[in-house]
């Protein structure tokens, strides 16, 4: 089906439905694998229309795969177009080295995550990019950093780690109003919690390895927005020429997770409720940080702005002292006295993932196991503290 015959349809039936045909050949219904790093022609004029009308030439500046799955990230935005990468920092590397020169100002959100901020302030800033950051949940905050050469705002929601909920349609009434451009990394909320488009944004950002795959196994990144933009990023600039390139093979990977997207980021944030309330009743816990746990700082905007979905991530801090253990100390022994949950980075795949941050906190990316037998092990993990 063509985009415009999808638009009146909701967004699950959209992403399964969008970027998919038949295959040519066989008419075999799944979407195939251009699994090639190039095109060949019959003839070197052939060749030379490809190059006149970008057509396939060479993976790295484009593919059938990459393209089908573009059509589905547009469409799951709400977008014109997208533009994919190799990873959730290729996408963002990306957009930002397309939109910014030298002499520019990027206004960026306080706490971004690490290798965001690492991108922002140790690779822009020798490009002659000016860099700073804001506190984005206070506005009052951002118009005192805004300067006349911001050419671009960039955030995250919720913030990453700390899952702080920022006002996308604030932010973006105050971008409107000096000019520039808003990007959001919404990784930590894809549809069916927010749209960030529809929110505002110029630009959405997902690291796609996370829960638009869902299955952890296959990084990817992928930019979307109006066609004017993506077309910039896209054509002649990033990721062809940063070599971020998606590989086929990820690229049909991440296809055949979103078809279930819907379904699996309802159970992520379904499950991840449960946990943060009963963690909250905690004896052993100070605080839970989970935005759609009432009470939250960021409650009454995650009613709001995500659909009352709070994702699947909950940030946890232990008590200073735990049975005689200093905070930090309980923090690993809970980690280590897990069974079911795993020690490791990344999240929004099917496994439930935990780790210790620097500032003490405890991160638990929420998985699909029942949400039981994820209590119980976290409750005999912190009885074994």
């Amino acid at each position: 089906m063509e985009r415009e015959e999808l638009s009146h349809l909701a967004f699950e039936t959209q992403i399964i439905h969008a970027g998919h045909s038949f295959d040519p050949t066989t008419n075999a219904l799944a979407s195939p694998i251009y699994q090639t790093a190039t095109f060949g022609f019959e003839t070197v004029e052939d060749m030379d229309a490809a190059w006149d009308k970008l057509g396939y030439l060479y993976t790295r500046e484009g593919n059938p795969t990459l393209i089908a799955l573009e059509e589905k990230l547009a469409a799951l935005e709400g977008g014109e177009a997208a533009v994919t990468a190799a990873s959730g920092i290729g996408a963002i590397t990306s957009a930002l080295y397309a939109i910014l020169e030298k002499g520019g100002h990027l206004l960026c959100a306080k706490g971004l995550f690490f290798h965001s901020n690492i991108l922002m302030n140790d690779f822009l800033s020798k490009l002659g990019v000016d860099v700073s950051f804001a506190d984005f949940q206070d506005l009052e905050d951002v118009k005192r950093n805004l300067k006349p050469n911001t050419k671009l705002l960039f955030l995250e929601t919720p913030t990453n780690p700390k899952l702080g909920v920022v006002d996308v349609r604030a932010v973006s009434a105050l971008a409107k109003e000096h000019g520039c451009l808003l990007m959001v990394d919404s990784t930590f909320a894809p549809p069916p919690i927010q749209r960030a488009l529809e929110l505002g944004a110029d630009l959405v950002v997902h690291s796609l390895t996370k829960y638009i795959n869902g299955h952890g196994d296959a990084l990817g990144g992928g930019v979307i927005g109006p066609k004017h933009l993506i077309e910039k990023i896209k054509y002649p600039s990033m990721p062809c020429f940063t070599g971020a390139a998606l590989s086929p093979f990820n690229a049909w990977l991440i296809m055949r997770g979103m078809a279930t997207l819907d379904l699996r980021v309802r159970r992520h944030c379904e499950n991840a409720l449960a946990i943060a309330k009963f963690l909250q009743s905690s004896p052993y816990v100070e605080k839970v940080i989970y935005p759609a746990l009432p009470g939250d700082a960021g409650y009454e905007l995650c009613q709001k702005q995500m659909n009352g979905l709070g994702g699947g991530i909950v940030a946890v801090w232990l008590k200073e002292e735990v049975k005689g253990l200093a905070r930090r100390a309980a923090d690993y022994k809970l980690c280590n006295n897990t069974k079911v949950i795993t020690i490791a980075t990344s999240l929004g795949e099917a496994n439930t993932l935990i780790q210790v941050e620097n500032d003490d906190m405890i991160r638990i990316a929420v998985g699909l196991e029942n949400a039981a037998d994820l209590i119980e092990d976290l409750r005999q993990a912190l009885e074994a503290i």
